[in-house]
């Protein structure tokens, strides 16, 4: 009998030195672990990260995700965030990044999720490892 994925996890957010909002919402749950960092300065941005975790916390306690799943939950939390835009609550906006456990005919993978510039980071044996890559302007430029 092969062990099972033995997951260690720690979550916590700070609103940083210069904002005394913390839009930041997170889900760090089987088979989800992702982040949303509200955009800061942008009305409604703890409510644009708490919008796309509610999307994700649907799937906590399944085994895995399927890919679809996963898409869907994009689109039903860009959807959700666009609304919260027109709806008269000011420009929200939101970051994501993590992973989820998916299930790809049968075989189970991290599936990193990355949209926005936070970042997800892998840490193993002591090393630290960015494993997304920046989703914006900048980046694009670099």
């Amino acid at each position: 009998m092969r062990p099972g994925l033995v997951v260690t996890t720690g979550s916590a957010t700070h609103p940083g030195l210069r904002r005394a909002l913390n839009e930041d919402a997170y889900l760090a749950s089987s088979p989800v672990f992702v982040v949303a960092d509200g955009m800061g300065g942008h009305e409604a941005g703890e409510r644009a990260s708490a919008t796309v975790i509610e999307e994700f916390a649907l799937f906590i306690g399944r085994a895995s995700l399927a890919l679809d799943d996963v898409r869907f939950a994009l689109e039903r939390a860009r959807e959700g965030v666009e609304h919260l835009s027109t709806s008269g609550n000011g420009r929200a906006g939101t970051t994501l990044s993590g992973v989820v456990i998916a299930s790809v005919d049968g075989m189970g993978y991290w599936l990193a999720l990355n949209i926005g510039d936070s970042r997800t980071y892998r840490l193993a044996d002591g090393e630290l490892e960015q494993i997304t890559v920046d989703h914006s302007v900048v980046q694009e430029l670099i």
